[in-house]
């Protein structure tokens, strides 16, 4: 059935039709002449049955559209040689969506191959980043290749048939420049990236994140991303164009505003959460549209981006603006180009050159030597603020040292000053405590016999006697007179009593074997005796032996000798009431009065009943 169909086929071209002549000397042709039509048949075979009207043409004409329609090319190809004849037909178009190859050879079944970019890459029949088409020509004869073309968008499909080692010797060489300019390209995004680990400029992350589109964009076009990076992720090949030219213009505008001093951007409207919002509606939209529309879009939006940064640029006045209108203007072109090639004012092919990568590649320089030199300005320009910083505060170091220095010769001064006068207070505070304590134990202690005067004695008796209240201990209390002192003062005088009385104070001091006993002048020729903690008895002996010590005592008064007696009244008791302290002295004085009226020269202790 096969045979048969080619051979109507043969019967039935046209020999208007243009051919295109394999000779032995035959390279390469990329004027091909062909024939085209629109037609709803998805079949060869329903398109031959059916009248087709057939329109010839150099290469697919530019504008056409699918319009629910496919896209039908007739090849015509004459092999004038004696031998079996490869040759490869290259469709220069990777993005195709569909393309199905027809090969009708007389008495030979029809050759079919499915390709484009809706189908893996295992389908092709040579694993080429581009479309490829292998034929076998028989010698001396002629064969139709038909090719149905399936696309959303204007159909560009730039055919060349090559001879295949000519084709690989270009490929080759195609190959190894777009090496060199994707390992460009590459290190440029390496070097930004690594700029940015080691200043954290974040200019250098967009530029690092526009660079690496730019080579990700650029494989893409060209096939090899789908050929080595992703083979099987179909949405990306048919989106990612779109997706990275409005990724690339959206990242060139804040890159740019960071060279342009941040005043591109600076527009109270253009917020960030604005701005972020208006990109993410953006990306939605362009992933949710038809491939075609979303292409459009993405290519639209991209293209005002660049003429509207053209515009500003013009107007700009800064150091930076020359090169930011020629990154401009670069950018421009590789928008421009696939745009207008959307639109159908143009076609063209991307892998017949690598024009469009190197102007892709100068936009990647510029923008790097500009970011690089807007990194060393903002260096530069640091170094020289913090050396101002650094000499304003030298200047400020040294008249803060000479303040110091003033200062410290201020302090030393004052301190002096200070030094001189506290010495001066010291020994002035120091008389003072002498006069201080002097005073203190004048007013405390009787000036004749240097003993503990009466202020201090109330003071005493007032301690002692909450001490026994609060210990419950006895409180004795013992209180010598001596007996007919005013005999004393009238017979011997005045100094002579003085010196009586001096006499008694320190006999009665030399008797005290406790530290807390005390002997207080009371008045005239009066003493007390406090005794605490002891009972009546302690006190009574204590007493007693005073009376006979002072019976005993010869007191010289010149060529004289001065015998007196003293009499004593006791009393002894726990304290009931600390605040009538005067019981004491009252009870103590009743029991030297009865001592008295019983003749002297004894120790009375006062018993409750003698209270009256």
């Amino acid at each position: 059935m096969r045979i048969v169909l080619s051979l109507l086929l043969l019967l039935f071209s046209s020999a208007a039709f243009s051919t295109v002549t394999i000779s032995e000397s035959f390279k390469v042709e990329h004027q091909i002449k062909l024939s085209y039509t629109l037609s709803e048949d998805a079949s060869l075979a329903k398109l031959l049955a059916a009248p087709a009207e057939w329109h010839e043409s150099i290469q697919v004409p530019k504008g056409l559209r699918p319009v629910e329609k496919f896209l039908w090319l007739k090849i015509t190809i004459h092999n004038a040689n004696n031998a079996l004849t490869p040759v490869l037909v290259s469709i220069n178009n990777n993005l195709i969506d569909a393309v199905t190859a027809y090969h009708v050879k007389p008495n030979h079944p029809i050759f079919t191959l499915d390709m484009g970019d809706a189908l893996p890459l295992i389908r092709r029949p040579l694993k080429y980043e581009s479309l490829v088409i292998p034929l076998e020509l028989q010698p001396q004869t002629q064969s139709h290749l038909y090719l149905q073309i399936n696309d959303d968008g204007v159909f560009n499909a730039p055919i060349a048939i090559w001879e295949p080692n000519e084709y690989l010797q270009f490929k080759s060489k195609f190959n190894l420049i777009f090496g060199i300019l994707a390992g460009f390209v590459l290190a440029l995004a390496l070097t930004n990236a690594t700029l940015y680990f080691v200043t954290k400029r974040s200019y250098f992350l967009c530029a690092t994140l526009f660079i690496a589109i730019i080579w990700l964009f650029n494989a893409h076009i060209y096939g090899f991303g789908y050929r080595y990076l992703y083979s099987t992720w179909q949405w990306f090949q048919q989106y990612g164009q779109g997706v990275m030219t409005l990724l690339l213009s959206i990242l060139l505008l804040p890159t740019a505003s960071y060279c342009a001093e941040r005043r591109l951007l600076a527009h109270p409207l253009l917020t960030r959460k604005r701005i972020i919002a208006v990109i993410v509606s953006l990306f939605v939209i362009t992933a949710f549209l038809p491939v075609s529309q979303s292409l459009l879009l993405a290519q639209s939006i991209s293209f005002i981006i660049a003429l509207m940064l053209i515009y500003i640029l013009t107007r700009f006045s800064d150091k930076n603006r020359n090169i930011l209108i020629a990154i401009a203007l670069c950018h421009f072109i590789v928008i421009s180009y696939p745009f207008t090639v959307e639109l159908g004012v143009q076609s063209g092919s991307f892998l017949n050159h690598l024009g469009y990568f190197g102007i892709f590649a100068i936009e990647a320089t510029l923008l790097s030597y500009l970011l690089v030199r807007l990194y060393i300005f903002q260096r530069d320009e640091k170094l020289v603020k913090q050396q101002q910083r650094l000499a304003h505060t030298q200047a400020e170091d040294a008249l803060l040292k000479e303040k110091l220095k003033l200062q410290e010769q201020a302090q030393y001064d004052l301190e002096s000053n200070i030094e001189e006068r506290t010495f001066e207070l010291q020994v002035t505070l120091r008389e003072l405590e002498d006069k201080n304590r002097e005073l203190e134990r004048m007013n405390m202690e009787d000036p004749l016999t240097k003993v503990k005067n009466r202020r201090y004695f109330d003071k005493r008796l007032q301690m002692e006697v909450r001490r026994s209240r609060r210990e419950q201990t006895v409180l004795s209390l013992v209180i010598f007179d001596i007996d007919h002192f005013k005999k004393i003062n009238d017979k011997y005088g005045h100094l002579a009593g003085d010196q009586a009385i001096c006499e008694f104070a320190n006999l009665i001091k030399s008797h005290l074997r406790r530290p807390h006993d005390e002997v207080f002048r009371y008045g005239g020729e009066e003493f007390i005796l406090l005794l605490p903690n002891t009972a009546e008895d302690g006190a009574r002996e204590v007493a007693e032996r005073l009376r006979i010590a002072t019976q005993e005592l010869n007191i010289k008064l010149g060529e004289n000798t001065l015998n007196m007696t003293t009499s004593a009244g006791i009393y002894s008791a726990v304290v009931c009431d600390p605040h009538n302290p005067q019981l004491y002295t009252d009870n103590a004085d009743k029991a030297l009065y009865q001592a008295k009226q019983q003749g002297r020269n004894r120790v009375v202790t006062f018993k409750p009943n003698q209270e009256n």
